[in-house]
Formats: C-alpha cells, structure tokens, sequence
C-alpha cells in the first residue's frame, strides 16, 4: 500500500511539475511576442502571429514529439525574426551614415557660397552704414538704418532657405544613387539565392583568364534538388539553399566569390589552389545534411545532398576549355 501510495504520489507531482513547465513554456512564448522590438510593424505582427499559433498547439499538445517540433518551430521563429532585424538596422546604420555624408557636404558647399555673398551684401552694409553716419540729415540716417535692417534680415533668410533646398536635393540625389545601387546588383544577383547569377559569374572568371593568374574553382552539386518539389514548397527549398550557401560562405570567408552556375550546381572561385583538395572535402561534410527552415510559423527540415568537386585552371587554359573542364565536372558529381 505505501509503495502504491508513493507511486501515485509521485505521479501526481510529475503531472504538476509538467503542467507547470507546460505553463511556463507557454508564457514564454506569449512574454516573447509581446516585448518583441518593432523594427518594422508588418514583420512585428506576423511574428507575434506565429508565436500565438505555436502557443496554441503547445496548450493542446501532449505528446514530446509534438513538444520538440513545437520547440525548434520556436527557435526558428526567433532565428528570422534576429535576422530581419538585424538586416533593418544595417540598412539604418548606412543611411544614417549616408545622410551624416551628405549633409557634411552640403553644409561645406553652402558655407563657401553662402561666405561669398555676405561678403558682398555686408561690404555694401558698411558703404550704407558710413553714409548714414556721415549725412546731416535724420531721415536719411534713418532710411539708411532700416535698409541695413532689411537687408541683414535678407541675409540670414537666403542662407536658411538656400540650406534647406541644398540639403532636399542632396537627400534626393542619395535616394537615387541607392536605388540605382540596388537595380544594379540586382542585374547580376540570382534572385533566388543572392548570390552571383551566371552571367557575373562568367564575367569574373573571363577577368581572371585575361590575367592569366592560376586559380581553382569549387563546384557544389545539391544533387536531389530536383525531386525535392515533390515534398516542399518553393519558398522552403529556396529557404534551404540560401542556408547552404550561407554556411558555404561562412566556410569559405568573406573574399571568396561565390555564384549559381546552372540551377543544381554553385561555385566558389578559389585563388589559393594549394587547400582545394583540403576545402572540397570539409565542404562536402559540412553542406550535405538537413536544414530547418521556417513557414508560415512552422519549421521544417529540408534534407540537400551535396557534392563538390574541383576544376583548376593553369596559365594558358581558355575559357573554352574550362567551361568544357567545369561541365564534365558537373556530370560526374550528377552521376556519382
């Protein structure tokens, strides 16, 4: 009886310490949303959004699968939430920097021009100044002061009004040379992944050639993305390409060029052929696996198989033969 009585006590605490965590868990996700910074309202409420959709399944779900997916789904959540903020304010920080910029020069601009007309208008100031204090006659001295009045309050009007259409129009000028900024990387971006399209990429391996420096190139086969649209969404597989390159680019550093060279083949150009072999293999470990990626609240696990090879150009290979070198590696890893 007492062992039936301890067991039943002990029951009876594990229901409440599990209805307890289930409780906390739940606040969490409520205390999340609600305090949630605000970088851009639209990305506030569809945050806040899915996080009431994982709070709802975590009060009607008993079973720790359900838990962890619940878990990761929120982990996920925060992930892009972090991310898209921190995207918001890099582009902040550059603007603000942009504007700081812009102003600099207009105010030095304005400066110098408004310099050279005070100069004028305060030199013939001084001319109405001597003559009123010369004259005998009050009314003139008292024409002449009110002149000097005016033409002082002019002054300061024009410098005010010329600063504030300069600093408009600088603004204006910056605003185009961003969006001029953005259309053209845009012309050389592969949209669905962000980094460098064909065409670009071509375009930086041809300059290389012309140099006729030695270089590798590092090809990534994702070789199951093709039967990948049987299972998930465009938005996921494009979601779990980008975290491949991400951590591709992580991999590689910052100066490595990296580009789409047909729909299922990346490559990163490498000018240091000596760690290739080295780089291929730890790419290869490291790419193929399963990537969680987010939608409409919920994470999913996306399974990308990667396979790399590698294409070294000497001094005096054409592109031609290179292109044909890069197209045979492609079929290979296809076939492997």
């Amino acid at each position: 009886m007492i062992s039936i009585r301890k067991a039943t006590s002990d029951l009876d605490k594990m229901a409440e310490m599990l209805e307890t965590i289930t409780a906390s868990f739940e606040q969490s996700i409520r205390s999340t949303g609600q305090y949630a910074i605000e970088f851009n309202a639209n990305d506030a409420e569809v945050f806040r959004r899915h996080l009431e959709t994982l709070r709802e399944q975590l009060a009607a779900s008993t079973d720790p699968d359900a838990w962890k997916s619940i878990e990761a789904s929120f982990r996920g959540e925060l992930r892009d939430y972090r991310d898209k903020g921190a995207e918001r304010l890099k582009k902040l920080r550059g603007e603000i920097k942009a504007a700081a910029e812009a102003m600099q020069v207009f105010g030095d601009l304005v400066n110098s021009s408004a310099a050279d007309h005070e100069v004028q208008i305060r030199t013939a100031m001084d001319r109405l100044a001597g003559l009123a204090a010369s004259a005998g006659l009050a009314e003139m001295r008292e024409g002449i002061g009110t002149a000097i009045t005016v033409i002082s309050k002019s002054v300061d009007s024009m410098r005010s009004s010329h600063q504030v259409a300069l600093a408009q129009m600088r603004d204006e000028i910056r605003l185009l040379h961003m969006q001029i900024d953005v259309e053209r990387r845009s012309a050389y971006m592969d949209r669905a992944t962000g980094v460098w399209n064909r065409q670009k990429l071509d375009s930086h391996i041809n300059a290389l050639i012309a140099s006729d420096e030695p270089f590798c190139l590092l090809l990534v086969c994702v070789r199951n993305l093709k039967h990948l649209d049987r299972r998930h969404s465009k938005s996921l597989i494009a979601g779990a390409l980008k975290a491949l390159l991400q951590r591709f680019a992580v991999m590689l550093g910052d100066n490595v060029v990296i580009g789409r060279w047909n729909e299922e083949h990346f490559v990163a150009i490498l000018e240091d052929s000596s760690s290739a072999v080295g780089v291929s293999r730890q790419a290869q470990a490291r790419l193929s696996g399963s990537y969680s990626v987010q939608e409409n609240g919920l994470s999913h696990s996306v399974m990308l198989q990667a396979q790399t090879g590698i294409v070294e150009r000497q001094p005096g290979i054409s592109e031609t033969a290179l292109q044909q070198k890069l197209l045979q590696m492609s079929q290979a890893l296809n076939g492997c």
